[in-house]
């Protein structure tokens, strides 16, 4: 049986997932946690600045980031690194010098790693460097201040209908980002250590009050649910199944998006009635191995870049494999182990979890 993934490893997971969808890659939004703490009550908000305040266990903390400190020794750049980031310097004097908007422009275009680098380089000698790096950093705090910003509203929603709706809004208004859930994630994690078990004032369906950390874990399944509805298939599946702890609960999930469904009616009488023929798969084969692969791909550019150690990073890949292993069986079963079916999911997956190579991108991911 596969061990729970914990909610930081699911959460970091489901940002490398999310990179394309977001524009903000993950290596932008994993950002050392400020010394100012805003605590978020029900029905008012207190700041506390440095010196930090030891948390009390009765509170639901909203924790935000700041930009990291400039390292001693500056970060390096490889000529096709400055080359890019002269080319930015020099279109921005073309519009009239708008740099921060050019850098907004692109940022969807700039590598993982190159981003990190740039978060860590607001005093580097080199001026275009230095000038891309503070651009970039008022721009990615910006979006990490109007995560808290959200967060804060889901968490004062007051009732869960309200949250759920306030969750649907902000996903429709693409609050939902890389940014929200770094926030989230920390949030998650602090009430996770603290073990919160305070009552907020936010009540579940039969009116019964639920923990900050509740809430909190409601937050994160709903948000994610709604990301899901606009991500190719392939990856939305391999999310849900990634915070999904119950094996049973896996099991199913694999049954009804990998495998042909059976079309059945109702009749007045309460009587099932099984139509012929089958309805398609809601998700192919092909879609959850190339889901699988990119999704390694994203942990191993997270892990070369420097925003996760090693351990990490072998622990999401672990969590993929599991879930390859798992679905092999489900295909098996349906489709037999000789089908061409499963046949092409093993080949599909064999680069992924048994590289030819050193240098491929499943080990050295694609920067």
């Amino acid at each position: 049986m596969r061990t729970a993934l914990p909610i930081s490893v699911t959460v970091s997971l489901a940002f490398a997932l999310l990179v394309d969808l977001t524009g903000i890659p993950v290596a932008a939004a994993w950002v050392p946690a400020s010394t100012q703490r805003t605590t978020f009550y029900a029905t008012r908000t207190r700041t506390f600045t440095t010196p930090p305040v030891t948390a009390s266990p009765k509170r639901t903390r909203l924790y935000s980031t700041e930009s990291p400190v400039s390292p001693a020794k500056f970060t390096e750049y490889n000529d096709d690194e400055i080359l890019i980031l002269d080319g930015l310097i020099d279109k921005a004097n073309a519009a009239e010098g708008d740099l921060q908007a050019v850098v907004l422009e692109t940022l969807p275009s700039l590598s993982n790693a190159l981003i990190f680098k740039l978060r860590q380089s607001t005093a580097h000698p080199i001026e275009s460097v230095r000038r891309v790096a503070a651009e970039l950093n008022h721009i990615l705090e910006g979006r990490l201040q109007e995560a808290k910003d959200t967060l804060a509203e889901f968490l004062n929603a007051g009732e869960i209908r309200k949250l759920d709706s306030a969750i649907g809004k902000a996903a429709v208004a693409g609050k939902l980002d890389a940014a929200f859930f770094n926030v989230l994630s920390l949030n998650l994690q602090a009430a996770l250590a603290a073990g919160d078990a305070d009552v907020a004032d936010t009540k579940f369906e039969q009116g019964q009050a639920a923990s900050s950390l509740q809430i909190l874990q409601h937050i994160n399944t709903r948000c994610q649910e709604e990301v899901e509805k606009s991500i190719p298939p392939g990856t939305a599946l391999l999310n849900k199944l990634l915070r999904t702890t119950e094996e049973s609960i896996r099991a199913n999930l694999y049954r009804h998006y990998l495998t042909p469904q059976s079309s059945t009616i109702q009749t007045p009488d309460g009587k099932t009635v099984e139509l012929k023929g089958t309805l398609p798969v809601l998700v192919s084969t092909a879609e959850l191995v190339q889901a699988i692969a990119d999704a390694v791909k994203q942990i191993r550019i997270v892990e070369q870049a420097g925003a996760t150690d090693r351990e990490s990073a072998a622990s999401m890949v672990e969590s993929c494999r599991n879930v390859a292993k798992e679905a092999r069986m489900i295909i098996g079963e349906e489709y037999g182990v000789e089908s061409t079916t499963l046949l092409s999911f093993e080949d599909g997956l064999q680069p992924v979890f048994r590289p030819a190579s050193a240098d491929s991108p499943y080990i050295q991911g694609e920067l």
